[in-house]
C-alpha cells in the first residue's frame, strides 16, 4: 500500500497521503464530511497511486478554520502544489463544486476530474437552508445529524458506517454547518462546469434523493469531455454504499 504521511499547507490545512504512486487522486469529501468518506476506497486506490484525503474546513482536523468557496478551492490548489506531481481530481457533492472549480483554472497538471453526486445548482437553496437551520436550532446536531445518516445513507453503507457518519457530523459545530449549506446553495455550476476541459466522469446512484440522476445528466451535458456513470443501489454518498462498483468505476476511467 506505500507509505502514509501527514503535511500541512501553507493556509495551516492539514492534508493526509496514502501510497507513493506516481500520480495523485484529490479527494475532496461532502459538505460537513472529511476524509472518513474515502476510508472505503482509499487503500486500494494507494496501491498504484498516491491518495490524498484531508478534512474540508469546519471539519475534523481542520475544524477550526473560516469557510468559502475561495478557500475550499485555494485548499485543493495549495495541496496540489504541495504533492507535487500530475493529479485525478475526486469530489462528492460539495466537493464536486469545488474540484469543478479547481479543474476550470486550467492547470496542466490535473489528468483527469470525477465529479461523484453532483448538480448545476439549487433552485430552492434559501428553502433548504432555513428548514435544516430550523431542525438544527430545536433538535440539536446530533439529532440532525441522525437524521440526515437516515435519509441519506441506504442500507448497503452497514451500521457502522452510519454510526461514524452521525458521530463526525455530530462534531461538527451548528453555526460553521450551516453557513457551509448556504455557501453551497447559493452555487451556479452551470458556467464552471462549462470551462472544464479536462476528461471528466460524472458519477450518480441509483437511489440519491439529494442530486438524482436526472441532476447528473445535466451536469453531463454542460461538460465539454464527459462520461456519465450510473451505479445502481447507490444513495448520495456513493463511496459509502458502494465503494466496490465506484472503484471500479474510476480505476477504468482513470486507466482510459
Amino acid at each position: 500500500m506505500g507509505r502514509r504521511t501527514s503535511m500541512q499547507t501553507a493556509s495551516g490545512v492539514i492534508f493526509h497521503t496514502l501510497g507513493d504512486g506516481p500520480e495523485a487522486i484529490l479527494c475532496h469529501s461532502s459538505l460537513g464530511l472529511g476524509r472518513f468518506l474515502f476510508h472505503r476506497v482509499a487503500p486500494g486506490w494507494a496501491r498504484r497511486y498516491t491518495v490524498v484525503t484531508w478534512d474540508q474546513r469546519g471539519v475534523g482536523d481542520n475544524r477550526h478554520l473560516p469557510v468559502a468557496m475561495e478557500d475550499w478551492t485555494g485548499d485543493a490548489a495549495e495541496i496540489i502544489e504541495a504533492v507535487g506531481r500530475p493529479c485525478h481530481l475526486l469530489g462528492v457533492s460539495l466537493g464536486s463544486f469545488v474540484m469543478a472549480r479547481v479543474a476550470a483554472k486550467g492547470d496542466d497538471r490535473i489528468r483527469t476530474v470525477a465529479l461523484v453526486s453532483t448538480s448545476l445548482g439549487f433552485t430552492n437553496g434559501d428553502q433548504l437552508v432555513a428548514a435544516r437551520s430550523e431542525a438544527i436550532q430545536r433538535d440539536g446536531m446530533q439529532a440532525y445529524a441522525q437524521k440526515y445518516a437516515d435519509m441519506t445513507l441506504t442500507e448497503y453503507a452497514g451500521p457502522e458506517v452510519h454510526g461514524n457518519l452521525v458521530q463526525e457530523l455530530g462534531e461538527m459545530d451548528p453555526n460553521v454547518y450551516l453557513e457551509s449549506l448556504r455557501i453551497t446553495y447559493q452555487q451556479d455550476n452551470g458556467p464552471v462546469f462549462a470551462a472544464v476541459r479536462q476528461p471528466t466522469l460524472v458519477v450518480v446512484g441509483t437511489l440519491d434523493h439529494t442530486t438524482p440522476p436526472a441532476d447528473a445528466e445535466l451536469a453531463a451535458r454542460v461538460l465539454p469531455n464527459s462520461w456519465l456513470a450510473v451505479i445502481v443501489r447507490a444513495g448520495h454518498l456513493v463511496p459509502l454504499d458502494q465503494s466496490g462498483r465506484l472503484n471500479e468505476v474510476l480505476e477504468e476511467f482513470w486507466e482510459a
